[in-house]
C-alpha cells in the first residue's frame, strides 16, 4: 500500500481547449498536472503533436446540454487520478449550472445546509433486557480477519504435509521407516505432528492478539474521562459519546470466546480434511514439480472458498455463505465469516459435523492411496489408477 502510493515526481501538462470560456478557468494546477488554456483548436494539436503535452481537454458546448461536448484525448492510457479530477471539477460546475436553473436565490446555500450526515445506531439486544451498540462493520472485520488467518493457516500446515511426504519419499528413508511402522499409522502421525505444530501457532498468534487488543483497549479507556465511566449507566450512552468509547462498546459485543473456539475447530477441521488430500498426492508424486497436477485444483477450491467468504461478508445469512458453509471443503473458511453474527447454533453444529465427517472418511481413503503409492517410483500414475488403490486388499 505504502508503495502503490508513491508518486512519480513528473509534472504532466494538460492543455485545455475550450470554446464556451466557462469551464477552463476552474481547474488549477495540482502536485502532479499542470493544467494551460491553450486557444489552438483540437485538429491542430493532431497535425503537430507536441511531445511535452500529455493530454488535452476538449470542451465544445455546454456540457449541462450536451454531456458528449467534453473530451480527454491522449496518445497514452489516461490515469484515472487525471480523470477523477477532471470529472470532480467539471461535475461541480455543472451542479451550480443546474441550480442556477431553478432561479431562487441562495439556492446554493439552501442546499449545503440541508446536507445531513447521519449514521443510524444498531444496538444488540441482551437476553438479560441490557442494551449494547453493535456495529455490523465491526463483526465484518472481525470474521474477515478470522477468514484469512484460517485460510493462511489450513494451506500452509496441509503444504507441510506434502513437503514431508516427498521428503521421505525422494530420499527413499521411507522404506527404512515403514519397516518398523505400518503406512496408515506413519500418514496419521505426521498430519497429527504437523497440526500439533499449526495449534502451537496458532495459540501463540492468540495470546500476542490478545496483548495487543488489551493494550489498545487499555489506551482507548484512559481517553475517557473518570466522570463518564462512573456515572455510566447499563447502556454505556456517556461512555460512547467520549472519544473511543463507542470503538470499546463495538469490541464487546463480540462474543470471542465462542469465535475463537469455533476457530480451533474450524482449523483442525480445515487441515485434517486438506492434509489428508496433500498426503495422499505426495505419495502418488515424485518430486515437486509433478505436484501441480494435481494441486491446482485443491488450491482453487480453497481460493473460491476465500472468495466466497469476502462476498459473504455482505450477507451472511445468504445462499452462498450458508451452502459454503456446509459443503466441507469450503466450510472451514466461510463459515469463520459468519459466525461474529451469530448464525443459529443447528448450522454451526452441522457444518462441523460434516467437515470433521468429511475430514475422517478422507483420511481413510487417503490412508490406502498413500500404503500403496508411498513405495512406488518413476511413474506418475492417473486419476483412474489412483482411485484403484482404493479398492486394493
Amino acid at each position: 500500500m505504502w508503495l502503490s502510493n508513491i508518486k512519480s515526481d513528473e509534472v504532466k501538462t494538460v492543455v485545455i481547449i475550450d470554446e464556451t470560456g466557462k469551464y477552463a478557468p476552474l481547474f488549477e494546477d495540482t502536485e502532479h498536472f499542470h493544467f494551460q488554456v491553450e486557444s489552438r483548436t483540437l485538429q491542430q494539436y493532431r497535425e503537430n503533436p507536441d511531445k511535452d503535452i500529455f493530454a488535452v481537454i476538449n470542451i465544445t458546448g455546454d456540457l449541462l446540454e450536451n454531456p458528449q461536448a467534453g473530451g480527454i484525448y491522449s496518445e497514452k492510457q489516461i490515469p484515472l487520478d487525471l480523470t477523477r479530477l477532471i470529472d470532480y471539477t467539471l461535475r461541480e460546475q455543472m451542479e451550480l449550472d443546474k441550480l442556477a436553473t431553478y432561479d431562487i436565490p441562495h439556492l446554493k446555500e439552501i442546499v449545503e445546509e440541508a446536507k445531513v450526515n447521519f449514521s443510524i445506531r444498531t444496538i444488540k439486544w441482551g437476553t438479560d433486557g441490557t442494551e449494547k451498540a453493535s456495529s455490523s462493520m465491526v463483526a465484518g472485520m472481525v470474521g474477515l480477519f478470522s477468514t484469512l488467518l484460517i485460510y493462511m493457516f489450513v494451506l500452509l500446515y496441509a503444504n507441510m504435509v506434502i513437503q514431508g511426504v516427498l521428503e521421505e519419499k525422494t530420499n527413499r528413508i521411507i522404506e527404512l521407516i515403514i519397516s518398523s511402522v505400518k503406512p496408515f499409522e506413519l500418514m496419521v502421525g505426521k498430519i497429527i505432528g504437523i497440526l500439533l505444530v499449526g495449534l502451537t501457532q496458532v495459540f501463540l498468534w492468540g495470546v500476542m492478539l490478545f496483548g495487543i487488543g488489551t493494550v489498545a483497549q487499555s489506551f482507548l479507556v484512559g481517553k475517557i474521562s473518570p466522570e463518564a465511566m462512573m456515572t455510566a449507566d447499563p447502556n454505556m450512552e456517556l461512555v460512547m459519546q467520549q472519544p473511543g468509547g463507542e470503538i470499546i462498546e463495538f469490541i464487546n459485543t463480540i462474543n470471542w470466546g465462542e469465535l475463537g473456539i469455533m476457530f480451533i475447530l474450524f482449523f483442525m477441521g480445515g487441515f485434517l480434511l486438506y492434509a489428508a488430500l496433500f498426503a495422499a498426492i505426495g505419495s502418488a508424486i515424485d518430486s515437486p514439480e509433478d505436484s501441480q497436477q494435481f494441486m491446482i485444483p485443491v488450491s482453487i477450491v480453497l481460493i473460491f472458498a476465500l472468495y466466497a467468504g469476502i462476498y459473504s461478508m455482505n450477507n451472511p445469512d445468504g445462499p452462498l455463505a450458508f451452502w459454503c458453509s456446509m459443503i466441507p471443503v469450503t466450510s472451514p473458511v466461510v463459515m469463520m465469516i459468519r459466525i461474529p453474527f451469530e448464525i443459529p447454533w443447528w448450522q454451526t453444529a452441522l457444518s462441523l459435523f460434516l467437515l470433521y465427517g468429511s475430514a475422517f472418511g478422507l483420511i481413510w481413503i487417503a490412508g490406502k492411496i498413500y500404503r500403496v503409492g508411498i513405495l512406488m517410483y518413476g511413474k506418475k500414475p492417473s486419476l483412474k489408477e489412483i482411485a484403484r488403490w482404493i479398492n486394493y486388499k
